[in-house]
């Protein structure tokens, strides 16, 4: 970032004539005395020592300029006025009713100087303090908050790098960072961008003190505060990027001072309740002022010699965070919170709980946190999610969090219930199908869905049989488990089940299928169809087929059931459903766990002659499926959807990674097909002396690219084929990242045989 010549950041500190000072305090304000320098970032500041009386010297940094000195006059003003119980000072006027003067330096550069009231007291070592001076410290800041509420100041256009919602606008200094320090700062500007900065815009927002460090509070001998100064960095941004910065920076030079941030957000709610999504908030926005510390001392640092080197500190803490997890807020404030294992101690634990149940890569992954694309791991290591689909909107969105934890405070109970929540979900839902739905049934996954929809299948055309592409997915019940011939690998097929090539085959194998049920006595009551055949391969789209398909089951008698749980919400790039983008005629739609983003919501979605009779005749009912915070959730996926372009996003970004994959399988000989639709994407892995499937390199190569700090993982019948599926919120850097990543593996002696 280039910074104006006049910018404080940039600009030295006041050059002065420590006798010509004294003559201009004596002659403007009437002081007389010594001037003892004190502690000053970018200003000069003094103790006028004038006979039994003191005072306070600022001579500001001579970029500020009179808009800046007024604010900071002004807000004192009106702090004594409408909190005179806040030890703030007071402005002393000149001699002549002025609230400043212009001075000149030894180098000819001027500065403003102004006069305040000297506060007694000593500032505070945050070691010294305990839970009730956290607290209390909380409860400053947020009366601090409070009396600031109604200030107004032309000032407020003027943007602050030392606020923390300017983050991002320090990405440019990174460069500035030493390099053993820097990829912390940068997961914490991804972060940032991901998470954070969508959702400040919305929160509450006013003038704050935005430095309540302890270098700018005065305590007495009991600790409690006695005076509040410096308001150079005051500036008009959300209010919880105030109590952030309270937190983090009498927190940060102690070991282990995170833990302590929860009891400065306690004392701040006993004044200032705060909201859902400034809550949520809070731990990001400590992390995000410690690598803007990190990034100002190192930028003024290289820029100009004269500023403390990087500062050390806040980069600890920030690493600290990162090893633990951005968690979040609640978790950190929970009371007698859950002890974390070692890794080896949690794979044993494991083990002895869930028996030899699979676990993803060779050495387990053992994950601490996520935000957006990104998974943090306990060691501190940074993952690029490019494989999780059931967080459709990213890991931890703010809005979905919100949403369940509002709902939960306030009631969650069973759909039975007259409430708002799972009625406006379900009209929701229409909204976006065709008009020949008309009725939502709500469960709580997508096993249970789909289960659900054969059951309704079954109840309205009376048989039993089944049709199911070779290798789908669909469930994890008795029933649905027999549409998943993932599951049963080389086993045979149930009885009543008959499967079929996926595209691109020729479709009429479903007619044929139909068929066959028929002369062997159960007959065809659904076939259920992924419409982007996840676990085939990944085929999509496939729209002719899936039309062809869902005609030969009508002609049959049966059901086509569109199974949406991965192909769902936008994923596809072309509608929020991918059956209706190929305008496939189907009769049921299944939803799964991306409907609330990984809370267990899901649903059936089909018309009024199929749902009724089926309600009607078995008096169904799921305790709680679409429970009101489940409802909730799902009611937030929606909107958020719209509100941030998912979907087309879906199709931007998906046509971006499908080029780049395609690109880096053009000049490999073991990176064969390359298939994608919006964000669910497939690449082939072959062993290149024969082009066969090769599952043992593209296990490799998933391993390769998770030691590159990228997830994806493996589908299809050989287990050859690496699936891609990112959360819909992955951008066109994480696209470069993920390219680049499969780029250097595949090119590597790691998945290249001799």
């Amino acid at each position: 970032m280039s910074l104006t010549p006049q910018d404080p950041l940039s600009e030295p500190n006041p050059d002065l004539d420590l006798e010509g000072l004294r003559t201009s305090v004596e002659r403007h304000w009437g002081l007389d005395g010594d001037l003892v320098p004190l502690h000053g970032e970018r200003d000069r500041n003094f103790r006028v020592e004038s006979g039994s009386r003191r005072h306070l010297l600022k001579v500001h940094n001579p970029a500020d300029t009179e808009a800046v000195v007024d604010l900071q006059v002004s807000v004192l003003r009106h702090l004594r006025s409408v909190a005179p119980d806040l030890p703030v000072p007071a402005a002393v006027p000149t001699r002549d009713g002025r609230p400043w003067v212009q001075l000149t330096g030894q180098d000819g550069r001027r500065s403003l100087a102004w006069v305040q009231t000297w506060l007694e007291g000593r500032h505070p070592d945050p070691a010294e303090m305990r839970t009730t001076h956290l607290r209390e410290w909380g409860r400053t800041s947020a009366r601090l908050g409070r009396a600031l509420r109604g200030f107004g100041h032309p000032g407020a256009g003027q943007p602050m790098l030392w606020d923390i919602k300017q983050l991002p606008r320090l990405r440019p200094w990174l460069s500035a960072v030493p390099a053993a320090q820097r990829s912390a700062i940068e997961v914490v500007l991804d972060h940032f961008d991901e998470r954070v900065a969508p959702v400040l815009p919305r929160l509450r927002a006013q003038f704050v003190h935005n430095d309540l460090a302890p270098t700018n509070v005065l305590v007495g001998a009991d600790l409690a505060v006695t005076g509040i100064t410096d308001f150079g960095d005051t500036t008009h941004t959300a209010l919880v990027c105030d109590l952030a910065v309270a937190a983090a920076d009498l927190v940060g030079e102690l070991a282990g001072g995170i833990e302590m941030v929860p009891e400065v957000v306690a004392g701040y709610e006993d004044v200032t309740p705060l909201e859902e999504e400034e809550r949520a908030l809070v731990m990001d926005l400590v992390a995000a002022r410690y690598a803007a510390s990190v990034l100002i001392t190192a930028w003024r640092t290289r820029e100009h010699g004269w500023a403390p080197p990087v500062d050390e500190k806040a980069n600890a803490q920030l690493e600290a965070m990162l090893a633990a997890g951005l968690d979040g807020l609640a978790a950190q404030r929970a009371s007698g919170a859950r002890p974390r294992r070692s890794t080896e101690a949690l794979v044993e634990a494991r083990r002895r709980t869930f028996g030899e149940q699979e676990l993803s890569y060779e050495e387990p992954l053992h994950l601490r946190s996520g935000a957006g694309v990104v998974l943090r791991a306990a060691d501190g290591a940074r993952y690029l999610d490019a494989y999780n689909n059931v967080p459709v909107l990213g890991h931890s969105h703010p809005a979905v969090a919100a949403a369940v934890s509002d709902q939960l405070r306030t009631l969650n109970t069973n759909s039975r219930y007259l409430q708002d929540a799972p009625v406006e979900l379900a009209e929701r839902l229409l909204g976006t199908l065709p008009d020949r739905f008309d009725r939502v049934l709500l469960v709580n996954s997508g096993s249970e869905a789909n289960d659900l929809a054969w059951r309704i299948a079954c109840h309205a055309t009376g048989a039993r049989g089944g049709i199911a592409t070779e290798w789908a997915y669909h469930g994890v019940t008795d029933a649905t488990w027999a549409f998943s011939p993932e599951s049963w690998r080389s086993a045979d097929p149930p009885a009543h089940i008959r499967l079929v090539p996926p595209p691109p085959a020729d479709p009429v194998a479903v007619a044929d299928a139909a068929r066959a049920l028929a002369s062997s006595g159960p007959a065809v009551a659904a076939m259920l169809v992924d419409g982007v055949f996840t676990s085939d391969g990944v085929r999509g789209p496939a729209h002719e087929w899936t039309r062809a398909a869902a005609a030969a089951v009508h002609d049959a008698g049966g059901v086509y059931v569109a199974d949406e749980v991965q192909a769902g919400h936008g994923r596809t790039g072309d509608h929020l459903w991918s059956f209706v983008a190929g305008d496939v005629p189907a009769d049921l739609v299944t939803l799964g766990k991306p409907m609330g983003n990984g809370y267990p919501v899901a649903a059936v979605v089909g018309p009024a002659d199929l749902v009724d009779p089926f309600v009607e005749g078995t008096d169904y009912f799921s305790t709680f499926g679409g429970s009101t915070a489940a409802c909730a959730a799902a009611i937030a996926v929606l909107r958020t959807i719209e509100e941030e372009g998912l979907v087309e996003n879906a199709r931007t970004v998906g046509a971006r990674l499908l080029a780049g994959l395609r690109e880096v399988a053009s000049d490999r000989d073991q990176l064969a097909a390359v298939r994608g639709w919006g964000l669910s994407l497939a690449v082939d892995v072959v062993d290149p002396t024969t082009g066969e499937p090769d599952p043992a390199l593209a296990r490799l190569v998933v391993e390769g690219m998770r030691k590159q700090g990228v997830l994806i993982g493996r589908t299809g019948r050989s287990r050859a084929t690496l699936k891609i599926r990112p959360p819909l919120v992955f951008g066109e850097r994480h696209v470069d990242e993920l390219v680049g990543a499969l780029a250097a593996v595949a090119g590597s002696s790691y998945v290249v045989r001799p």
